[in-house]
C-alpha cells in the first residue's frame, strides 16, 4: 500500500524517498499559509530543513492509522492520517495529516499536505519541545519560519 510505503521512508526521515512520492506541481497548507512548488528543487530543500528540524527534536518510529480515504476518481483521492511519533526520549508526538493524491503514470503521489494545529499556540522556540498534540509541520514551519524560505501562493 502507498501509505505503508511512505510511512517507512517518512519514519526514516529519507528525504530522497519521501520526494520521490510528491506531485509536482505540490502545495502545502499549514494552518492558514499555502505554499505552492512547481518545481521539485525547492520542495526537496524545504523537505531536507523540516526533516533535519524533526531529526533534532527526537522524531523516529512514525506509525499512522487511516482516519478516512475518499477516491474522488481513478486519478483523485483524499486521504486522513493519525501520525504516531515516539521521539529519542520515548515521549510521543501526535497529530494528524490530510493528503491529497494524484495517480501519476499509474503510481499514487502527494500533491498537497494540509495541517492544522489543533490546540492553542505554543512558544516555539528553539529550545521550547513542542506540545504532543501539535501538529509536526505547524510547529517546525513556526520553528524554522526565519530558516526555510517557503514560495509564495500562486
Amino acid at each position: 500500500e502507498f501509505f505503508e510505503h511512505f510511512a517507512l521512508v517518512y519514519s526514516r526521515l529519507d528525504v530522497d524517498a519521501v520526494t520521490q512520492l510528491f506531485h509536482i506541481h505540490f502545495f502545502s497548507l499549514v494552518n492558514d499559509d499555502r505554499n505552492d512548488f512547481p518545481e521539485l528543487a525547492p520542495l526537496y530543500e524545504v523537505t531536507r530543513t523540516l526533516f533535519a528540524w524533526y531529526q533534532a527534536q527526537g522524531f523516529h518510529d512514525a506509525h499512522y492509522s487511516i482516519l478516512s480515504i475518499v477516491e474522488l476518481s481513478s486519478e483523485l483521492a483524499t486521504a486522513k492520517l493519525r501520525w504516531h511519533v515516539t521521539r529519542s526520549d520515548g515521549s510521543p508526538w501526535e497529530y494528524s495529516t490530510s493528503y491529497h493524491l494524484n495517480r501519476s503514470s499509474g503510481e499514487w503521489k502527494i500533491a498537497g499536505v494540509i495541517q492544522f494545529d489543533e490546540v492553542a499556540t505554543h512558544d516555539t522556540s528553539p529550545s521550547q519541545r513542542a506540545d504532543p498534540l501539535s501538529p509536526l509541520l505547524v510547529v517546525a514551519e513556526e520553528a524554522l519560519r526565519d530558516v526555510i524560505t517557503l514560495p509564495a501562493a500562486s
